[in-house]
């Protein structure tokens, strides 16, 4: 009885923990510098510098390389997530959002969702 007692105790102190922690909040996470890798995308398409600023209360992005140089797209925040409409060869919806503590992205493109790989390389506001 007593295990069971300290089992249950156990369980409602982790449950009070993980509902308390704060999540992370993606409009401050999110301004920096970001090296992006787009896997699956054709050769050519897959390495990217994004620059995420906030100025004035919104959200821009510059964004850089694989033949690509494009200043101050804007980002839509909804909710826990930015959706940009950008243009690389063909219109792209990109979407970022949070997850576990970790920024993630994908990319819409006519060959279909591609999943972005994001690793902030510096953090300036």
């Amino acid at each position: 009885m007593k295990i069971m007692i300290t089992a249950l105790a156990a369980l409602l102190l982790c449950t009070t923990i993980s509902m308390t922690a704060p999540a992370l909040d993606i409009t401050t996470s999110i301004i920096g510098k970001w090296e992006v890798k787009v896997k699956d995308a054709p050769e050519g398409y897959r390495d990217y510098i994004v620059d995420i600023k906030k100025q004035k209360g919104e959200y821009t992005a510059d964004i850089t390389g694989s033949g690509t140089n494009l200043k101050n797209q804007v980002l839509t925040l909804k909710g826990n997530t930015f959706n940009a409409n950008i243009y690389v060869e063909e219109s792209v919806q990109l979407t970022l959002w949070e997850e576990k503590g970790v920024v993630k992205g994908s990319a819409q493109t006519s060959s279909g969702k591609l999943s972005l790989s994001m690793k902030k390389i510096s953090t300036k506001k």
